[in-house]
């Protein structure tokens, strides 16, 4: 913003108004006879995003399919390992909602990093984001089918279908709702996420009434509990299960007034996720006992969750859980497909990949072009893992997925701490706290999980080494990809170069 003197939130965000000023003399997608526009829209309040980010981290499918795990390595302390995710995750969000104010743009990491560590980078890091959301979406995806075929052919004594037809049923569903205008998918979310923390509620509330053969034991909230497991891998996995939060800021432009929406949505959404799941994992581990919560994890975890359900509740209650199970997954795949058909339409606006993946539908407001794109990748990955293991291979696929998104969050705080440094001077209404405190400290935190990630990577493809080898060899191979594509665009395309991060648009 260098020659713009000293300016505010208020002054900036005046001349970054989506709606009232887009040049569209540099290339920019404009608006053609068919209603085509670079603008999606919409009226998501601060519940509607915020259930929408809760939704993504699929509560449910997660309570039942990571909490025993985050217990296996963080042992009777694992409560300790969502306190730390929530604190890294809150510091974060400081300096990426503060950050959200002066690029009101929806390519959230893309456009930050961008910003912030220049162009190269942030096209990197858009590949990266669009990499992890597919790979942990198609990891959902196969983890709904096992789901929904126990559920249908065992609980509710249906035909015995192959488990992949409800993949397919699955992504055909959810490009359908990606299809169309965000709010009808944000009550459809809104609406499966109510549900699933009512029943997670009941089994709470079951315990802590009941207690658990060593009483509401408080010992998971020492650190003596916590220290006693593998503290690290602990944190990784509770951190794997907030990815997605980054949401607020790419629905922003589909949100009634986004600078107040995307912030408070933001912390409300960290604080939700971390509150839940700290009590929840407490709770289960009270419902065993501390002593032995850990060996019945290690023992047999997907079946942890619903065994207590069934001890505390009732076989109803067993029984709802295996089919709120399947909506959980069906939720966090709507979510993750809403948001990698964003990255595709940030994308086709700058022109970075075809510009048709820019276009908006006239009448539903959303990126339609984009949304079908990846719905068939979506349903081409179904097919290729089709003959695999799926219990195996949806574990190292939304596993793996976590890890470039996590390395995306540490660029991002880069981002933001590079950005206000080199903005000092025009920017003033903000604080040391915002603009440097905070991002350092999110540095050191995502730092420390992203180490644990990959140094641990072969615990997260599920002990796999050569299957580890391969994901890393293709997250940072697809990061070079965009590095060498930008350095393309700045040769050869400059006018693309320019564009990129969504920065000649605002």
């Amino acid at each position: 913003m260098p020659g713009r003197g000293h300016l505010n939130a208020e002054e900036i965000g005046s001349t970054m108004d989506h709606t009232s000023a887009i040049d569209y003399t540099d290339g920019a997608v404009p608006p053609d006879a068919t209603g085509d526009t670079a603008h999606l829209q919409g009226r998501m309040g601060v519940a509607e995003l915020a259930l929408t980010v809760l939704a993504f981290a699929a509560p449910l499918a997660s309570v039942v399919g990571v909490l025993p795990l985050v217990i296996i390595f963080g042992g009777a302390g694992a409560p300790l390992a969502f306190v730390a995710a929530t604190v890294v995750l809150l510091l974060f969000s400081v300096g990426y909602t503060t950050m959200s104010r002066y690029l009101p743009n929806p390519g959230a990491f893309y456009a930050y990093i961008s910003a912030g560590l220049g162009k190269t980078v942030g096209l990197a890091s858009s590949f990266l984001a669009m990499l992890g959301y597919m790979m942990v979406g198609l990891g959902i995806t196969l983890f709904f089918g096992i789901v929904a075929h126990d559920t249908v052919a065992t609980t509710l004594h249906g035909p015995d279908l192959p488990w992949w037809s409800y993949c397919i049923l699955l992504v055909l569903i959810v490009g359908a709702l990606g299809y169309l205008r965000i709010d009808l998918s944000a009550k459809v979310l809104s609406v499966v996420m109510i549900v699933e923390i009512v029943i997670v509620l009941v089994f709470d509330a079951a315990v802590g009434v009941k207690g658990g053969p060593e009483g509401l034991s408080l010992e998971p909230f020492t650190w003596s509990a916590f220290s006693q497991g593998q503290v690290g891998v602990a944190v990784l996995f509770a951190v794997i299960t907030f990815l997605g939060f980054e949401a607020t800021a790419i629905f922003r432009e589909e949100t009634k007034n986004p600078r107040r929406t995307v912030p408070r949505a933001t912390y409300l959404g960290v604080v939700c996720i971390g509150a839940f799941y700290i009590l929840t994992t407490w709770l289960l581990i009270v419902a065993y006992g501390p002593s032995q919560a850990p060996e019945i994890a290690n023992a047999n975890a997907p079946a942890m969750f619903t065994d207590a359900m069934q001890a505390f509740v009732g076989t109803w209650g067993r029984d709802t859980i295996n089919i709120l199970v399947v909506t959980s997954a069906f939720a966090a795949v709507l979510s993750c497909q809403n948001i990698v058909a964003r990255y595709g339409h940030s994308l086709g606006v700058d022109r970075a990949l075809p510009s048709a993946l820019g276009k908006v539908h006239p009448r539903h407001g959303s990126p339609h072009v984009s949304s079908l794109v990846f719905t068939a990748i979506f349903l081409v990955g179904v097919l290729v893992f089709s003959r695999s293991d799926p219990a195996k291979t949806y574990a190292w696929l939304a596993g793996a997925g976590g890890f470039p998104l996590l390395l995306l969050m540490f660029l991002t705080s880069v981002a933001v701490l590079v950005f206000f440094h080199r903005s000092r001077t025009e920017i003033t209404d903000t604080t040391s706290w915002h603009t440097r405190v905070a991002p350092v400290l999110a540095i050191i935190g995502l730092g420390a999980a992203l180490y644990l990630s990959f140094t641990n990577f072969t615990l997260v493809t599920g002990g796999d080494e050569g299957i580890a080898i391969a994901l890393q060899v293709v997250t940072w191979g697809v990061f070079v990809a965009g590095i060498v594509l930008a350095l393309f665009f700045r040769a050869k395309r400059p006018e693309t170069y320019a564009r990129i991060g969504r920065q000649s648009l605002i």
